[in-house]
């Protein structure tokens, strides 16, 4: 790896974990390896490192429609959940330094936390889409609510997100989820009963005097 791009990488993940004000370019250039002057002359100053490294972890993040046209709703809602999860495995630390700024606050952050924000809201908002026409051609139950299901699902991949980056090295349970996530989604867009309604309340039974006392 190159040394400007082992100073971002690291410079990222430092300011993932300590923010800005806690990171310092000489710890940066200790654990990439480097000279402070080094640094310095890539970047000038830590506030033009910082925020190089706000557009370098920025650049994975991008979502094209294109790539749904002449699918199905059923076939699109499949293709929007696996680019999310290969886009998470594949960008593992970029997600770490993001969450890292949006739980921070960071002030030398906001535009990149507003972009972020913003595209959360266009996935959801295209997910919310896709299950109204879906719902409309029947690829899914009409008892689909769009806005809210949308943000279930969302929710759930970001839970997968969580577990990505609390066990890395668990690839196979990671695979797990996902395929388990895919199953309780499908069948809860095609109205299975066992997913579409809570269980009913269980009665209390003759031959269990305690649930007749509570």
């Amino acid at each position: 790896m190159a040394a400007r791009e082992r100073i971002l990488q690291t410079a990222g993940q430092l300011f993932a974990i300590h923010g800005y004000a806690d990171t310092s370019l000489s710890q940066v250039a200790r654990e990439a390896g480097v000279s402070k002057a080094l640094i310095l002359w890539y970047f000038e100053t830590k506030e033009r490192l910082f925020q190089t490294a706000l557009q370098h972890f920025l650049a994975p993040y991008a979502i094209d429609e294109n790539m749904l046209r002449g699918l199905n709703a059923r076939q699109q809602l499949e293709k929007l959940i696996t680019d999310y999860s290969d886009f998470i495995a594949e960008n593992v630390g970029s997600v770490k330094f993001m969450l890292g700024q949006v739980a921070r606050e960071e002030e030398n952050a906001k535009d990149m936390v507003a972009y972020v924000s913003e595209l959360y809201r266009v996935y959801r908002s295209l997910l919310a889409t896709i299950l109204e026409r879906g719902r409309q051609t029947g690829h899914f139950t009409s008892l689909v609510k769009p806005t809210e299901d949308a943000a279930l699902i969302m929710a759930t991949l970001n839970g997968v997100l969580v577990q990505q980056i609390v066990e890395p090295d668990n690839a196979e349970t990671l695979r797990g989820l996902l395929t388990r996530a895919r199953q309780v989604i499908h069948a809860h867009l095609s109205g299975s009963p066992d997913t579409r309604l809570p269980p009913p309340p269980l009665e209390p039974s003759a031959a269990d005097p305690a649930s007749l006392q509570r």
